[in-house]
C-alpha cells in the first residue's frame, strides 16, 4: 500500500470525529474536482452528457423544489459533504475545525457526528420549505451544497453551552463566542430573499436546530455544571483558605495545579465518553469550578 494512503487511513482511524469529518469533506471535494479536471482535459467524455455535471448535480447537489427532492432524496445527506469551490470548502472546514474540536471536547465525538448530520438535514429541510412557502423563492432552480447548515448547528450549540468562551477574531480581537453567534445569525437573517446564491435558510435552520438540541434532543439543561465553565489558567482574586489559615504561595500553587490536573482529566473523559459518563463527584467538582471562576 502507498505510504501516503496508509498514513491517511491511520489518521482517519485514530483522529477525532472532527478530523474525520474534515477528511471526508476534502475527499469528496477532491473526487469531484478530479472528475472535472479529467473532463476538461477530454480524458473523460460521454456522447450525451458531461460526467462532471452528472456526478456533481445528480449525486451531491440538493434541489430545492419538492419534485426534485423526491427524485434525488439521497442529496439531503450527500450535499452535506460536497463543495464545488475551493474557498467555499476552505471557509467551511476552517469553521468546522474550530467549532468541532471545541464541541467534541465537551460533548464527545458521537454527539458531534449526530449534530452534524441532523443539523445539516434540518438546514436542508428549512431551505426546501422556505422555497415552497415564500413567493419570491418559488420556481427557483437553486441547488444546495455544503456543510454550512451542519456547522451552524454545531457553532450555535457550542455558543449556547459555552457563551463565555473566548475566540480570537483574525487572531487579534478577543470576542465571546455568543457575540459571533449573534452576528452570524443576524447576517443570514438580513440576507434572506436576496440573489446572492447562498442558502441562508439552510444556515438558519441548522442554527435553530443546534440551539434546540442543547436543551431538548440530548436532554441537557443549561443549569448543568459544565455549561459556561472556563478552562483558562486564570487565578482567583483571593487565595483559598485551608483549615482556617491562608495558604502559603507554594501550597496555593500546588493546590491550583492539582485542581487543574483533575479538571483536565475530567474534560478528557467528557471528550471520549460524554458528560453522562462522569461520576457524581466529578460533576460536583465541575460545578464548583464553574462557581469559582
Amino acid at each position: 500500500m502507498n505510504p501516503l494512503i496508509a498514513q491517511l487511513q491511520q489518521q482517519f482511524k485514530s483522529g477525532t470525529m472532527t478530523i474525520r469529518l474534515v477528511m471526508v469533506n476534502i475527499s469528496v471535494f477532491a473526487l469531484i474536482q478530479l472528475i472535472n479536471a479529467l473532463e476538461r482535459l477530454e480524458v473523460l467524455s460521454t456522447a450525451n452528457a458531461a460526467i462532471y455535471e452528472y456526478i456533481s448535480h445528480y449525486w451531491f447537489a440538493l434541489p430545492v423544489d419538492t419534485f426534485g427532492v423526491l427524485l434525488q432524496p439521497w442529496t439531503l445527506l450527500t450535499s452535506l459533504f460536497a463543495h464545488f469551490g475551493f474557498w467555499h470548502l476552505f471557509g467551511n472546514l476552517l469553521f468546522l475545525y474550530f467549532a468541532g474540536q471545541t464541541y467534541e471536547r465537551f460533548f464527545g465525538g458521537l454527539r458531534l457526528f449526530q449534530l452534524y448530520i441532523l443539523g445539516g438535514l434540518a438546514g436542508n429541510l428549512a431551505e426546501i420549505i422556505a422555497h415552497q412557502l415564500f413567493p419570491a423563492l418559488q420556481g427557483s432552480t437553486f441547488s444546495v451544497v455544503g456543510a454550512s447548515g451542519a456547522i451552524m448547528a454545531i457553532f450555535m450549540a457550542l455558543a449556547l453551552a459555552q457563551p463565555q468562551l473566548k475566540v480570537q477574531l483574525f487572531g487579534v480581537f478577543p470576542l465571546r463566542i455568543y457575540m459571533l453567534a449573534i452576528f452570524f445569525f443576524l447576517k443570514d437573517l438580513s440576507a434572506v430573499g436576496t440573489s446572492d446564491q447562498i442558502a441562508h435558510f439552510a444556515h438558519i435552520g441548522g442554527a435553530l436546530f443546534g440551539l434546540w438540541s442543547i436543551q431538548q434532543f440530548w436532554h441537557i439543561r443549561l443549569s448543568r455544571p459544565w455549561l459556561g465553565i472556563k478552562v483558562s489558567q486564570t487565578s482567583p482574586k483571593l487565595k483559598v483558605k485551608k483549615g482556617g489559615r491562608p495558604l502559603t504561595d507554594d501550597d496555593y500553587r500546588a493546590h491550583k495545579q492539582e485542581r487543574q490536573k483533575h479538571l483536565d482529566t475530567i474534560l478528557d473523559k467528557i471528550a471520549k465518553r460524554g458528560y453522562d459518563a462522569l461520576s457524581k463527584e466529578e460533576k460536583d467538582f465541575l460545578f464548583q469550578q464553574s462557581k469559582d471562576v
